[in-house]
């Protein structure tokens, strides 16, 4: 029996999503006022990013991870969200 490894493995891409679901957070923080519509707005597409993030993680545990740009990404993701989640707290 052969041995047959999947070639899946986490990329740049797999941190993608939850990147571009912090950045309407982002602007929504540098061009707006707080108020309530923003924060729920704010708190949802939190949340969104943490669910890609984890969904980023289950893949990087099956797969592993291919490439230091890969990883580059990932640091960079967690960096923007953990910043806008003490933001959100901090409000």
């Amino acid at each position: 029996m052969t041995d047959i490894k999947t070639t899946r493995r986490a990329t740049e891409s797999t941190w993608a999503l939850p990147l571009l679901a912090l950045a309407p957070l982002a602007l929504l923080r540098l061009l707006t006022e707080p108020s309530t519509a923003w924060l729920a707005l704010s708190w949802a597409l939190c949340v969104a990013s943490a669910l890609l993030l984890a969904a980023g993680w289950a893949a990087l545990r099956k797969n592993g991870i291919r490439g230091n740009t890969a990883w580059g990404t990932c640091v960079l993701v967690h960096l923007i969200w953990a910043w806008q989640f003490v933001a959100l707290i901090a409000e």
